[in-house]
């Protein structure tokens, strides 16, 4: 811009990198005359963070108890019952990650693998760091075999994630590295593979492309899916705001018990006001609460409405800022002294979970199968998801991205129908 004459040669366009995000954008959105402000977006309530396992050392170092329990856990690994802080911390670094965390906070993980239990989804074991290092030099070997890789499952990270009410165990996916080298392998040597829109080497987000790119004469066909195009169920799924599912199936005459009467269609249509009643419990839960008084005179709902604007003529964020630190008392007592507003939230997640398990149930029993249930071998199904993009201009978010991730995430793993794939 300095070249072209629109900003004078004095000018300073750079990034600073001693300078925060904020002060860069500030600076650098002043010089080309930009309309934008800084808004603060951050929520009242606390939020997640990240705690590895030296970090809970610190922590439960802060705590007598924990401290004892923390010394009585690596007895027998120093020539003194109390080693220090550093000493623990030098130990662990020489262990496999997730030692400390599935020792002290979870029984998820163990050296042997092990078939998970009813309550858990997936399956999760500790590897020694030797076998960490033999699994990766066994993936970059130019000579790796794709179709004989058979580990899945997770290991641990070595993290937790908690925001005070959940704790989440991070962990690595046994796949993941290998669906990364499949993405990068160079054309000549994808050909001797499984194609990205028949297999789940490349993730379970490696689906969607274009199906006229790939499938466009009936070899084709014949060729992906090792049958003709009259014997395959074809759904159909295009995603929405006013419904956030509108669905087709198309069934091949040979499934009808009536060949002379053709194909079969079935349509479903899921609107977004029957998805979205866990939420709307939940906002009206949470709005009664607001209403009651923190302070003798006013209740979070005023005190909220009483904020300065962010945005249009009158918006400012110095006020905004200004009247949040004498309110900030009240706002952190309501949103994180207690759990309860988390447990609320946490309910209504799993209920709209559950919603959407019976939206991907009911797609799935239009083509012959339903959640859990493994697709038959000889039994083909194509899964077609619409990728129009738009924007949602009404007060609620559009949950259709929502849905596409997890319905696709569920027919792509065994958790759904078993090799249904997304195109």
């Amino acid at each position: 811009m300095k070249n072209i004459g629109l900003l004078p040669a004095n000018t300073s366009n750079e990034i600073d990198f001693e300078k925060s995000t904020i002060e860069n954008f500030v600076a650098l959105n002043k010089v080309c005359g930009g309309r934008r402000k800084p808004v603060p977006l951050s929520t009242f309530e606390s939020s997640f963070v990240c705690l590895s396992e030296p970090d809970l050392v610190a922590v439960f170092w802060r705590d007598d108890d924990l401290k004892a329990l923390l010394r009585e856990y690596v007895k027998g690994q120093f020539n003194t019952d109390t080693p220090s802080k550093s000493d623990i911390e030098v130990w662990l670094s020489g262990k496999e990650p997730g030692h400390l965390i599935t020792k002290l906070l979870t029984d998820i993980g163990s050296l042997e693998e092990e078939k998970p239990k009813k309550s858990r989804r997936f399956k999760v074991s500790k590897m020694s760091l030797s076998e960490m290092q033999g699994h990766i030099q066994d993936i970059r070997d130019d000579d790796f075999d794709f179709d004989s890789y058979e580990k899945r499952g997770y290991v641990p990270f070595g993290s937790i994630r908690t925001d005070g009410f959940l704790l989440q165990l991070l962990a690595f996916k046994m796949n993941e590295l290998n669906a990364v080298k499949y993405r990068r392998l160079p054309k000549e040597k994808l050909g001797k593979l499984k194609p990205r829109i028949t297999s789940t080497v490349g993730g379970t987000d490696y689906f969607l492309t274009e199906v006229r790119n790939v499938v466009k004469t009936k070899q084709d066909v014949v060729d992906l899916w090792k049958c003709e195009p009259q014997d395959i169920k074809i759904l159909g799924v295009d995603l929405g705001q006013a419904c956030v599912v509108g669905a087709s199936a198309l069934l091949p005459t040979s499934q009808s018990s009536d060949p002379a009467a053709g194909p079969k269609f079935y349509n479903l249509a899921v609107k977004q006001k029957a998805v979205y009643q866990p939420t709307f419990k939940h906002r009206r839960w949470l709005e009664r609460r607001k209403a009651q008084l923190v302070d003798g005179s006013q209740s979070i709902s005023d005190i909220e409405s009483s904020l300065p604007p962010l945005r249009g003529n009158e918006g400012s964020i110095q006020e905004y800022v200004k009247r949040l630190q004498e309110v900030e008392e009240h706002l952190e007592s309501f949103y994180n002294s207690s759990n309860v507003i988390k447990k609320h939230r946490w309910n209504a997640r799993r209920a709209r979970d559950e919603e959407f398990r019976r939206v991907a149930d009911s797609l799935l029993r239009m083509v012959g199968g339903s959640v859990g249930r493994k697709r038959a071998d000889e039994d083909r199904v194509v899964i077609a998801i619409g990728l129009g993009q738009f924007s949602s201009k009404a007060r609620l978010s559009s949950l259709h991205e929502t849905f596409q991730s997890y319905f696709v995430k569920l027919v792509s793993t065994g958790d759904g129908f078993k090799h249904a794939r997304s195109l």
